[in-house]
């Protein structure tokens, strides 16, 4: 048997989950689901998206989030799951 052992280092964590190409990756998936759910309005501006690195308690973990950004979207959401499609058309 070996004896190998792993150190993590969380800063390490946290530079790699805010690296350049991760975030990208990470908003190119959102802008795919942000596209898939303004297909569905009229205006082709009833959601939004927001991208930001959450609080270092210790991870720092990168979000992006799609959502409402009208009255419209936001009733058009509740009654037919828009986000929710959105989401599975953008696999």
């Amino acid at each position: 048997m070996s004896s190998i052992r792993v150190k993590l280092h969380n800063r390490g964590f946290y530079q790699l989950r805010s690296a350049p190409s991760v975030v990208a990756d990470l908003e190119r998936r959102g802008r795919r689901v942000l596209d898939a759910a303004n297909r569905t309005m009229p205006g082709r501006d009833g959601y939004a998206m927001s991208s930001f690195q959450g609080k270092k308690k210790p991870q720092g973990r990168w979000f992006v989030q799609v959502y409402t950004r009208s009255n419209h979207a936001k009733r058009s959401n509740a009654k037919h799951n828009t986000l929710v499609s959105a989401l599975e058309q953008a696999r």
